[in-house]
C-alpha cells in the first residue's frame, strides 16, 4: 500500500532469546497421593517419614528454582488460577476406556464442562477430535435486522461483513492480556511471546492456559457481539491448539474443543465464523503473534520448507473437519494464514504456497470463501496470482492501522481522515480488483498501549520506541505523551471523545465499501481503544455496528 501500508516492521523484532527450552516430558503428580503415602511411612518409621516426606515438600510441592536466573522473576503481577481438581464427580460420562483417561478425550480433566458434550467418544474427522461437540444445533437464528438467518445465503458483496476478531484468546498476545507477561528478571522482562509464557509456566501451563480459554470468551462474550449489531465473528488460532505436541508446549491440543465450543456459540447468536489461522509452524512473520518473536522458520529458514508442508497438512485435516454439514452455514469464510512477512519472505514462494493451500481446501469447500492475507503488498496486487477464473471466491484480507508507520502515525487528525476517506477509498474501489476485507483496524490513534510494540517497549508516539531512535512521532511533536491515550476513558476530553469517533466511523464508512470489515479486537484487559466492547460501551464507536446514523462521514471532511 505504499506509505499507507503499515506493519510492525521486521527490523524492529528482536532475536528469540534462549533463556528457555522446551520440556520434553511432564509428569503429573498426585498431591493427595504422595502425602497419603508420606503419613503411611510415618506411622512405620521416623527416619523414613523424614527421608520421604521432606522431598515431597521440597522437590514436588515447592516449585523448582527455574534456571538461567529464572528464580529471580518476580511475580507480584502475575498469579495463577486456583489448583484444577477432576470434575468426574459432577458430569454424566459414558465409560472412559482405559487408554483414553487423563487424556485430552477424558472430560474429568477439564475444567470447563459448560456446553459440552461429556459423553466419550474417539470419532475423529480428519483425524481431528469431535469430542465435546453435541449432535443438535440450529441454524435458523438471524444476527440482526439487516442480514439473513444462517440458513439463508449471506449476500456477500452487496451487504458489508460487520465483523469483530476474537483475537488474544485461542492466540495470547501481550498488549491484550498484558498480566501474563509481567515477569521479570531484575529489571528484564523474561516473557515475550505465548510460547515461553508457556515454557515458563512449565507443570502449571494446562491449567493456566485452560483457565484463560474458559473466561476470556464466553457464550455472554458472543451474545454482547450479537448486541452490538455486528454479524460476523473472525476467530484467531494457533497450530497448537489443534492436537497434543509436546514438542511445542505442554498445554498444546486444549484449545480444539474450546474453538469447537465458540463456534456453536456463534451459531446460537445468528453469527457468521471466518476461522484464522494466526500462527504456522516455524512462524509465518517473526512476530509474537506467530508464537516465538524474533524467529521465521517458514517457507524460509532451517526448516522453512519442512514447516510450510505441515502448514498444508495442517489445511488438510481442518479442510476435511470443517466440510461436515454441520459448519456449512456458519464457517463461511476460511483464513489460510495470517500476515506472511513479504518483507523478508519471498513474495512468489508465499504465493506458491497459498495457491498449494486454496487447492487443499477448495477439494472439500467447493464454493466456502477462502481467505488470503494480502501480506502488506496491498490487495492491488494480487490479481495476476489468484485470478477470479482460476481461482474462485477468493477474499484479499488487508490489515489497516495508521500507527505501525512514522509517517502515518506524525499526520494531524485532518491528514488522517484524508487518508481513510480517499487514499484508502480509492484503493478498495479502484485498485483492488479481487473482493477486498478489511480484517483488522481499530480506532487506536497511538501506538500507546501497554506491550503493543513488543513486552517493554515503548511508543512511537512519545519517543520511547527504541528502534526507531527515541524520534516523537506524534502530530507536530507537541504534547507527545501517552498518559491521555492510557487514561481511563471516562476522563477523555470532550474533543479528544468526538477525534476518535471520527476516527473510527471514518474507517467504518470506507471499510462498508469492501466486502466488510473486521474491528481488533473485541476486548482486551487495559486498552479502551483496541477494545470494541470497552470503546461501544464510552460513545467511541456507533452502538449498533450497522447503523448509518453517524455525527461525522467523509463528506464532512472539508469541514473539518
Amino acid at each position: 500500500m505504499g506509505d499507507v501500508m503499515n506493519t510492525d516492521s521486521a527490523e524492529y523484532k528482536k532475536d528469540l532469546d534462549d533463556d528457555f527450552s522446551v520440556p520434553q516430558s511432564i509428569k503429573s503428580y498426585s498431591r493427595k497421593a504422595i502425602t497419603l503415602i508420606a503419613i503411611i511411612v510415618c506411622f512405620l518409621s521416623v527416619t523414613v517419614c523424614l527421608a520421604v516426606f521432606l522431598p515431597v515438600i521440597f522437590c514436588v510441592i515447592i516449585p523448582t528454582a527455574r534456571s538461567q536466573g529464572e528464580h529471580l522473576a518476580t511475580r507480584e503481577n502475575f498469579s495463577l488460577p486456583v489448583s484444577r481438581t477432576s470434575n468426574e464427580s459432577n458430569i454424566t460420562i459414558n465409560q472412559i476406556p482405559e487408554y483414553a483417561k487423563r487424556s485430552l478425550l477424558d472430560p474429568g480433566t477439564w475444567l470447563d464442562t459448560t456446553d459440552f458434550n461429556t459423553t466419550f467418544t474417539s470419532e475423529t474427522v480428519g483425524n481431528l477430535s469431535i469430542m465435546g461437540l453435541n449432535d443438535t444445533y440450529d441454524d435458523s437464528v438471524q444476527a440482526n435486522p439487516t442480514v439473513p438467518p444462517l440458513n439463508q445465503p449471506f449476500p456477500y458483496g452487496q451487504i458489508p461483513i460487520r465483523g469483530v476478531n476474537l483475537g488474544g484468546w485461542l492466540s495470547i498476545e501481550p498488549f491484550i492480556t498484558p498480566s501474563f507477561f509481567k515477569v521479570k528478571n531484575g529489571t528484564h522482562y523474561i516473557l515475550r511471546d505465548e510460547l515461553s509464557l508457556h515454557q515458563y509456566l512449565r507443570e502449571n501451563a494446562t491449567r493456566v492456559i485452560e483457565e484463560h480459554y474458559s473466561t476470556f470468551v464466553t457464550k455472554r462474550t458472543l451474545e454482547e457481539v450479537r448486541e452490538a449489531g455486528l454479524d460476523h465473528v473472525r476467530i484467531t488460532f494457533p497450530f497448537w491448539i489443534l492436537e497434543k505436541d509436546m514438542n511445542v508446549t505442554s498445554a498444546s491440543g486444549i484449545g480444539w474443543r474450546y474453538l469447537l465450543r465458540a463456534i456453536e456459540w456463534a451459531r446460537s447468536q445468528g453469527l457468521r465464523v471466518n476461522l484464522d489461522l494466526h500462527a504456522a509452524p516455524g512462524n509465518q512473520n517473526s512476530w509474537n503473534h506467530g508464537g516465538y518473536l524474533g524467529q521465521l522458520n517458514w517457507l524460509s529458514g532451517p526448516e522453512g520448507k519442512q514447516n510450510a508442508n505441515r502448514t498444508l497438512k495442517i489445511h488438510e485435516q481442518l479442510s476435511a473437519f470443517f466440510s461436515q454439514d454441520r459448519y456449512r452455514n456458519v464457517v463461511t469464510i476460511y483464513g489460510l494464514l495470517n500476515e506472511p512477512n513479504s518483507f523478508v519472505t519471498d513474495p512468489k514462494l508465499i504465493t506458491d504456497w497459498h495457491k498449494k493451500a486454496y487447492k487443499i481446501v477448495r477439494s472439500t469447500h467447493p464454493s466456502t470463501l477462502i481467505s488470503i492475507s494480502d501480506g502488506f503488498r496491498g490487495p492491488g496486487n494480487w490479481e495476476k496470482e489468484f485470478d477470479a477464473f482460476h481461482f474462485p471466491n477468493v477474499l484479499i484480507d488487508a490489515h489497516r492501522y495508521t500507527i505501525f508507520n512514522d509517517y502515518l502515525i506524525a499526520l494531524s487528525y485532518k491528514d488522517k481522515l484524508d487518508i481513510i476517506c480517499n487514499s484508502w477509498r480509492e484503493e478498495v474501489e479502484q485498485k483492488a480488483k479481487l473482493p477486498t476485507i478489511v480484517g483488522e483496524w481499530s480506532l487506536a490513534d497511538t501506538d500507546c498501549a501497554e506491550f503493543l510494540n513488543n513486552v517493554g517497549e515503548g511508543a512511537r508516539w512519545d519517543g520511547t520506541f527504541s528502534p526507531n531512535g527515541y524520534a516523537q512521532c506524534c502530530p507536530l511533536q507537541r504534547n507527545c505523551t501517552c498518559s491521555f491515550a492510557n487514561d481511563d476513558p471516562a476522563n477523555y476530553k470532550k474533543e479528544y471523545r468526538k477525534l476518535l469517533y471520527n476516527f473510527a466511523t471514518a474507517q467504518i464508512e470506507t471499510f462498508d465499501r469492501t466486502w466488510g470489515w473486521f474491528y481488533w479486537n473485541w476486548d482486551t484487559q487495559n486498552a479502551t481503544q483496541w477494545s470494541y466492547k470497552k470503546s461501544r460501551a464510552e460513545g467511541l464507536l456507533p452502538k449498533l455496528a450497522y447503523s448509518t446514523e453517524r455525527t461525522f462521514n467523509c463528506s464532512m471532511l472539508s469541514t473539518f
